[in-house]
């Protein structure tokens, strides 16, 4: 058990993440009179655009935003990650997160917190309050700090997330779960911030991501079943802030983010097949094929989304690419090779940019980092699956992750100059506590 410093708050802050929300839906939103209390948030204080992070995935965003530092620096850089010297991979969870996140700091310093839902926070770990699991925690049951919350939560019928194969499966399941996943995470959060003491909170909506995945393309064509319905769950959502808002009081500080944007998915892109076709990966097609199966014909191999990792000699355990000048020419020679790929719409440039990542990030992390980052351009979603054959491909999901197209709106304040991103957000809370910020913060405090 750990001795946390008891101390009294004198401000509290809340936090609401509203997974894959794009600014520029929100404002239309808010502009057509369907968000009434994001409009009123807004009207009172501030609404921005705002950046993610590289790679836009949720894990290495809602992480960077509650440490304060890059991926480089905390480590997560996919949902799947890669063990370092090794072919194996892991599920990326809280044991993996190397640097510390805001709910420790504060907890160490006598706060007192609610953390609901948060991404990467899975096995729970030991807080100065409450906390629940995000969702690539496999059951409620073993996702709660303490384990006597869980009997709580379920009295309020709080879901962990979606079933995203029953979604797959069909629009009308995903509508009715994410519906009744919504309600429960309301009401729990009613029960939690009304009853309990604490200073910071924070809860997180996945919701908005997956209807974001699922039915973009149904509402972006203007469907006449499902767009009304992803209209609807807009509307639902702008009301389960309000309902939050109020259980934590008008008292208290409120910012509410997204960590990354959405578009229109065009095309799914499997990166290995260019890789093999280009003379990079050996791996055979096969249903099954997996990164274990590299050996010593490969050079390199890749991870959704868009992370692409030299096999390097030495490095790993069937490397075939000298470090130095021949790992050097490599990189340069697929990141030129991928930049002219075309998309097939256009003939335009499918990607923005192949990154290396000592350009991209920095820190002790940046060893288990992808050796480069391929970076797409709007509606071209990079994929990694050894066993496809096609280079182009399509799927149920029809909406994908963007960079520069996230928010942050903050009650009753002005942000300071500049763009806000996820990496601010540490930082963004202690100077709303108005505690002092920890010198290994890399973001900055933006009220």
């Amino acid at each position: 058990m750990l001795n946390w410093f008891r101390r009294t708050p004198d401000r509290r802050a809340l936090v609401i993440g509203l997974d894959g929300v794009p600014h520029s839906l929100l404002t239309e939103l808010i502009d057509g009179g369907e968000a009434p209390n994001l409009a009123a948030i807004a009207a009172s204080g501030d609404l921005r655009r705002a950046e993610s992070t590289q790679p836009t995935v949720s894990c290495a965003a809602w992480t960077s935003f509650v440490t304060g530092v890059n991926p480089g620096t905390h480590g997560v850089y996919g949902f799947v990650d890669r063990t370092p010297g090794s072919y194996q991979q892991y599920i990326t969870g809280t044991g993996y997160v190397r640097a510390p996140q805001v709910w420790r700091t504060l907890g160490e310093r006598g706060r007192r917190v609610i953390i609901m839902n948060v991404p990467v926070t899975s096995p729970p770990p030991e807080v100065n309050g409450l906390l629940v699991s995000g969702f690539l925690a496999p059951a409620l049951d073993g996702a709660t700090y303490p384990p006597e919350l869980r009997q709580r939560l379920e009295r309020h019928g709080y879901r962990i997330d979606i079933d995203p194969w029953k979604a797959r499966e069909s629009l009308d399941l995903l509508f009715e779960d994410l519906d009744a996943t919504l309600a429960g995470r309301v009401a729990a959060a009613k029960d939690l911030l009304s009853n309990e003491r604490w200073s910071y909170a924070m809860v997180h909506i996945m919701g908005t991501d997956r209807v974001n995945h699922f039915a973009w393309g149904e509402w972006d064509d203007g469907d006449e079943q499902y767009a009304p319905r992803f209209l609807d769950y807009y509307r639902q959502v702008d009301a389960a802030v309000g309902e939050i808002a109020q259980a934590a009081g008008d008292e208290a500080e409120l910012l509410i983010l997204s960590d990354h944007g959405f578009t229109r998915t065009l095309h799914e892109v499997n990166l290995d097949v260019w890789l093999r076709e280009h003379g990079y990966l050996a791996v055979p097609v096969a249903e099954g094929a997996k990164i274990t199966d590299v050996d010593e014909s490969t050079r390199a191999f890749s991870m959704t989304p868009g992370r692409i990792y030299v096999n390097q000699r030495g490095r790993e355990p069937r490397g075939s690419v000298e470090a130095g000048a021949q790992y050097d020419a490599l990189r340069d020679e697929i990141a030129a090779g991928l930049m002219e790929l075309r998309a097939p719409e256009s003939d335009e440039p499918l990607l923005e940019r192949v990154a290396k990542r000592e350009e991209l990030w920095s820190g002790e992390a940046l060893d288990t980092a992808p050796d480069l980052l391929a970076i797409p351009r709007n509606g071209y979603d990079l994929k990694s699956a050894l066993g496809g054959a096609e280079l182009f491909t399509s799927s149920p999901i029809t909406g994908m992750h963007t960079y520069d197209d996230a928010f942050w709106l903050v009650r009753g304040r002005k942000f300071a100059e500049g763009t806000p991103t996820v990496m601010d957000g540490a930082p963004t809370v202690l100077r709303m506590l108005d505690e002092e910020l920890p010198k290994h913060y890399e973001g900055r405090a933006r009220v």
